[in-house]
């Protein structure tokens, strides 16, 4: 388990959003694996990740907002077997992150990191995005059927 994973997820989105690429290279694993599902790309090791970041279009325009950032640990998440066993669901490396992020054409977005920390280092992650959207009309929640 990581140090303090809270802090570990702060240090390393302070040195994303000051485009530190060495501080934040520091901190990523060097079998470091990141599969983005929606888009289909996939980056491996330090290097890997460093040229994400570096070329990501707009990265200077595009904040990471650790304001409502949450961090969800394995810690919180329990299963009970049939035989009424309670057990944890995977080891204590494992991490949901959520946070808002801005695209470079001004949009808020959610994202949800699937994260897996090794030797103190992020060693594994998953992004999942979405963009924020207005909520509905409140004439819209009343008409649907409440069963």
């Amino acid at each position: 388990m990581a140090d303090d994973p809270r802090e570990f997820f702060v240090r390393l989105i302070e040195a994303m959003n000051s485009h530190d690429l060495d501080a934040a290279e520091l901190m990523i694993h060097p079998d470091f694996v990141g599969d983005s599902y929606q888009s289909g790309e996939r980056s491996r090791g330090r290097e890997g990740f460093r040229a994400q970041l570096r070329d990501y279009p707009g990265a200077a325009e595009s904040p990471i907002s650790l304001d409502d950032a949450q961090m969800y640990g394995d810690d919180l998440r329990w299963a009970v077997t049939p035989g009424y066993t309670v057990v944890p669901l995977r080891s204590g490396n494992d991490y949901t992150v959520v946070f808002r992020s801005r695209y470079p054409d001004g949009s808020w977005w959610r994202v949800v990191l699937l994260i897996e920390l090794r030797d103190n280092m992020l060693y594994r992650m998953e992004p999942y995005f979405a963009p924020e959207l207005p909520a509905p009309l409140a004439e819209s929640i009343a008409s649907f059927p409440h069963g």
